[in-house]
């Protein structure tokens, strides 16, 4: 799911683009000031006023829940 749908925005690598401000997920620094909590409301709703669509009624909460496990893992590496 992430490399469908969130590698345009986040990379390949869930670095983030500086040039669009998306945060690097593989930073335990980024992931530590996230609790799992709001990563799940920041899929599910998107960030106004930022490029953060919402992906609620596109993905399930299985899917969003994923996600936030996915992105947890790549501060892990």
């Amino acid at each position: 799911m992430f490399k469908t749908h969130c590698t345009g925005c986040h990379g390949s690598d869930g670095k983030g683009k500086s040039a669009i401000g998306t945060p690097d997920f593989t930073s335990p620094k980024t992931l530590s000031g996230l609790s799992d909590a709001d990563v799940l409301d920041t899929i599910t709703n998107g960030r106004k006023e930022t490029i953060m669509p919402a992906w609620k009624g596109t993905l399930s909460d299985e899917e969003i829940t994923a996600l936030v496990a996915y992105l947890r893992s790549l501060g892990r590496k």
